[in-house]
């Protein structure tokens, strides 16, 4: 059962997270890995979660992903890619601010039919250890597969992703775009126009900032906003509520 789940940039990325220019990689085997993700897991580990946005690309890609914190360090986050073709649940696992491991579960359909697809890939930061797959048509055939040896690569992993997500940096700094009245709902709509990525927002009331983006669209259109939100069940659906908003003091254009 699936648990919930380098080039000069990733370098970068590893001294940034680890807080020591000098470390890029840990002593680590992957049985020491398997030890470390195990006690992770253990039910008496207390984590401080923090949920991101589910951000979509024209109706046909969405992303999310949650961090699980400890002392203010990521230990955890998990990424959710679901796409017209299936869909893609991401675990990474950090140790010290590095990547020690990564876990995927995918199912793809297409006219051939469906594909499940498992794999573990044990990391030391910066440089993969040894990474597993196997696969089958269905869940129920993907138990009874043998993991196999293959190669991959650092570079096939964005590490930086999930935190830019959480954080609404990168690609996903969202930019306030137009109010959508889909009777009787009004929903704050937000996008990047480099990445792609949108997000809607329901709108449960009003506050001074949306009082004054409705009053004075044009003026607003392009302008960044950190957004609050919470995530509410309505009408048998999840929906991102906004719950406030911070209007980025860059101007539009410059």
């Amino acid at each position: 059962m699936f648990k919930y789940l380098f080039n000069l940039g990733l370098v970068a990325f590893l001294f940034s997270c680890s807080g020591n220019s000098e470390k890029i990689s840990l002593d680590l085997t992957p049985e020491e890995i398997d030890a470390y993700v195990a006690n992770k897991l253990d039910s008496s580990q207390i984590y401080d979660i923090t949920r991101g946005m589910r951000f979509s690309k024209a109706d046909t890609y969405a992303y999310s992903s949650v961090r699980f914190s400890q002392n203010d360090t990521a230990i955890l986050y998990t990424e959710t890619e679901e796409e017209i073709t299936g869909i893609t649940y991401r675990n990474l696992y950090f140790k010290e601010g590095l990547p020690v491991f990564v876990e995927e579960h995918i199912t793809k359909t297409d006219a051939s039919g469906t594909i499940t697809i498992e794999r573990k890939v044990y990391l030391n930061g910066a440089i993969i250890l040894k990474a597993l797959e196997r696969s089958a048509p269905s869940e129920e055939e993907l138990e009874a597969q043998p993991f196999k040896e293959i190669t991959m690569t650092v570079g096939q992993f964005d590490f930086e992703r999930a935190e830019n997500s959480i954080n609404q940096t990168d690609d996903y700094e969202m930019k306030f775009g137009e109010f959508l009245v889909v009777y009787p709902a009004t929903y704050l709509i937000l996008d990047n126009y480099e990445s792609g990525f949108s997000v809607a927002l329901y709108l449960s009331q009003g506050d001074e900032l949306i009082n004054e983006l409705y009053a004075n669209p044009d003026a607003y259109q392009g302008r960044a906003i950190g957004l609050y939100y919470e995530f509410v069940f309505m009408n048998g659906m999840e929906q991102m509520v906004y719950a406030g908003g911070i209007l980025s003091e860059k101007k539009k254009g410059s």
